[in-house]
């Protein structure tokens, strides 16, 4: 008699596949289609080094503001984040003649959603569908956006 065992913590629609760089507060949700999503990562003080940390960088953060951001994301850190992810909006929306949906993630319940000249808060985050990189490679479908 043959036995078939199962992981049944396995769902066969569930994917995650996070490469290096991807799945860590804070990053930019870019929807792209129904239920399809683009993170574009956001790295600090990293000096462009887009091979071993692909999305976008900001530099010329210091050590004090990012160990007060780690405790309070309303600080200036977050101001410069918001002004970043309204640049990289700005600049979609340019490129390709039309309005983008964005979302600043920077924690499980913490979202910043963009639309249009709106801005608002939310404790839900994007979550689910098939979530892309950069490169339109899947990260992840059906699960969480982050790495726990």
């Amino acid at each position: 008699m043959d036995f078939n065992i199962k992981n049944l913590d396995e769902k066969w629609y569930e994917k995650r596949m996070f490469y290096n760089g991807y799945g860590k507060f804070p990053y930019i949700i870019l929807k792209v289609g129904y239920a399809m999503f683009m993170q574009i990562p956001i790295h600090f003080n990293i000096n462009d080094d887009f091979d071993n940390y692909p999305g976008t960088h900001i530099d010329e953060i210091s050590e004090a503001e990012l160990a007060v951001y780690q405790r309070d994301k309303t600080g200036e850190l977050h101001n410069r984040l918001m002004e970043h992810c309204q640049r990289i909006k700005d600049k979609i929306e340019t490129d390709y003649n039309k309005h983008c949906n964005v979302c600043l993630v920077e924690g499980p319940e913490t979202a910043y959603y963009f639309y249009k000249d709106d801005i608002n808060f939310s404790t839900n985050i994007p979550r689910g569908g098939t979530l892309l990189t950069q490169d339109n490679k899947i990260l992840a479908m059906n699960v969480k956006h982050y790495l726990s």
